[in-house]
C-alpha cells in the first residue's frame, strides 16, 4: 500500500481506490485533449462526447447515460455547442425534440479520449498484469449492468463527474 491508500479510512477504501483509478483516467485524458489543442472541453465532456459517438442522439439518452440530471445536462450541451464540440439539430420525426450530433472537433476529442483511455489501460495492465485488468473490467461491467437494471440510481445534480 502506498501512503495515500493509508488515508482513506477503512469503510471508504474502495469508492475512494476508484476514485483514485478514475483520476489516472482523467489525467490521461486532460493531458491528451491539451495536447491536441481541446483542452476547453469539460470533464463531463468526455463522458457525454462518449456517449454521442457510441449512438446517443439527445440530451434525453446523456441524462440516462450519464447519471446526471436534466438541468445539469442541458447547461453541459449548451457548452460543448459553444465550444463547437457538438450541434443541434431538429429532429426529422418529432420537431419538438433536438438531436445532438458530434462535429468534427467532437470526432477528433472523441478519438483523442479512446488514445488516451488505451494507453491508461496499457499502463494499468503493466503494472498489473492482464490476467488481472480484465476480471476487474468484468467486475466493473456486471456491476453497472445490475444498477442499470435496477434502476435505483437517482440523477446526480452537478455534471462534474
Amino acid at each position: 500500500m502506498t501512503e495515500s491508500d493509508d488515508m482513506a479510512p477503512h469503510t471508504l477504501a474502495t469508492p475512494w481506490l476508484l476514485r483514485r483509478v478514475n483520476q489516472r483516467y482523467r489525467a490521461a485524458m486532460a493531458a491528451s485533449l491539451r495536447q491536441a489543442g481541446l483542452g476547453d472541453l469539460p470533464q463531463p465532456g468526455y463522458w457525454a462526447l462518449g456517449a454521442l459517438s457510441a449512438g446517443a442522439v439527445d440530451a434525453s439518452e446523456l441524462v440516462v447515460e450519464m447519471g446526471v440530471s436534466k438541468q445539469a445536462i442541458s447547461k453541459l450541451v449548451d457548452s460543448l455547442v459553444e465550444l463547437g464540440f457538438v450541434v443541434r439539430l431538429s429532429n426529422a420525426a418529432d420537431r419538438r425534440r433536438t438531436n445532438l450530433v458530434l462535429t468534427d472537433r467532437g470526432r477528433d476529442a472523441v478519438t483523442v479520449i479512446e488514445v488516451a483511455i488505451s494507453s491508461t489501460e496499457v499502463q494499468l495492465a503493466a503494472e498489473l498484469g492482464t490476467s488481472d485488468l480484465e476480471p476487474l473490467r468484468s467486475i466493473l461491467a456486471r456491476l453497472n449492468a445490475h444498477r442499470d437494471r435496477s434502476g435505483q440510481e437517482s440523477p446526480v445534480q452537478s455534471a462534474e463527474l
